[in-house]
């Protein structure tokens, strides 16, 4: 699972997200194993050769089958250098196509496999459990963000998947001056908004409510906490920072899994200078940290 975070504002664009990443690790015998939580994933990107003015950060998937989220943001920067693309949204679209190639490849049995549970009516409770499972986890999407071409008004992207498709994903803009928070955006939601959209969802689905949906979120936006429209830059990097941190804290304090945390990475583009880092950890994190749990002479 993943905090990804994207806020667009007139001045540039900013993205975030924590560096925790889930994996399945077996035992002896290939049986299966248990999930495992890494602190040291990367999932924002630049585009494009140094000092290019696009970026990605992804969440769900962490890659496909033997292609990362790594190789195809190198795919991608290859391709559209020599496609002669004029925009950030022909970028963007390039990358859903090369995306969906790699999606079906690496995931096509079990696809296959939900479309064949889906077309059940009559499922069986382990069936149903498998379909939910494999609708969880083959979600995700990433988010294409900056310039390109002659303009410099920086725009960004949103690309979802799931395993309902049957054609690459849509590319779809997102507005100025609304935060928008993906993997796993309860706490921010219930922050913004005032509830977050699964309790919101169990709420009006429950026996015991009786109005209308935009009832309950009519006496729910009373409590909301939102911010500003079109943030200055610096004030931007400042909340969405925060966000994906005090994500980070919520769930390692909770009864849920630790599935964010590790650093915060935050990246800017802005529409008078390139992709650059606000904070990005080295290649040697990982290790540094046992550097400072040397014992004290």
């Amino acid at each position: 699972m993943t905090i990804s975070a994207c806020y667009l504002s007139p001045e540039g664009v900013v993205l975030g997200a924590d560096s925790t990443s889930t994996m399945f690790v077996s035992g002896r015998g290939h049986q299966v194993g248990s999930e495992h939580y890494y602190n040291f994933a990367q999932k924002i990107f630049e585009m494009g050769q140094p000092g290019s003015a696009i970026g990605a950060t992804f969440w769900g998937l962490g890659s496909l089958g033997e292609t990362s989220q790594r190789t195809l943001v190198a795919e991608t920067s290859q391709m559209y250098l020599t496609e002669g693309l004029d925009d950030i949204k022909g970028v963007a679209t390039m990358m859903a196509c090369l995306f969906w190639e790699h999606y079906k490849e690496a995931f096509g049995d079990q696809l296959s496999l939900v479309k064949e549970l889906q077309k059940n009516k009559e499922r069986s409770e382990s069936e149903q459990q498998d379909l939910v499972f494999w609708q969880h986890i083959l979600s995700g999407g990433f988010c294409v963000a900056g310039r390109y071409g002659k303009s410099l008004e920086p725009r960004a992207f949103e690309i979802t998947y799931g395993p309902e498709l049957t054609e690459p994903p849509e590319v779809a803009e997102l507005s100025m001056g609304v935060p928008k928070f993906w993997g796993c955006p309860n706490l921010i939601e219930r922050l913004t908004i005032g509830m977050d959209f699964a309790l919101f969802s169990r709420i009006v689905g429950s026996d015991k409510w009786t109005g209308t949906a935009d009832d309950l979120f009519a006496l729910v936006e009373e409590g909301a906490l939102g911010q500003p429209l079109n943030l200055p830059l610096r004030e931007a990097i400042d909340w969405i920072y925060a966000s994906v941190y005090t994500t980070i804290k919520a769930m390692k304090f909770s009864h849920l899994a630790p599935v964010c945390g590790g650093p915060v990475e935050i990246a800017v583009i802005t529409s008078d200078r390139p992709f650059r880092w606000v904070k990005h950890k080295q290649l040697g994190e990982a290790i540094s940290v046992y550097d400072m749990q040397e014992p004290r002479k």
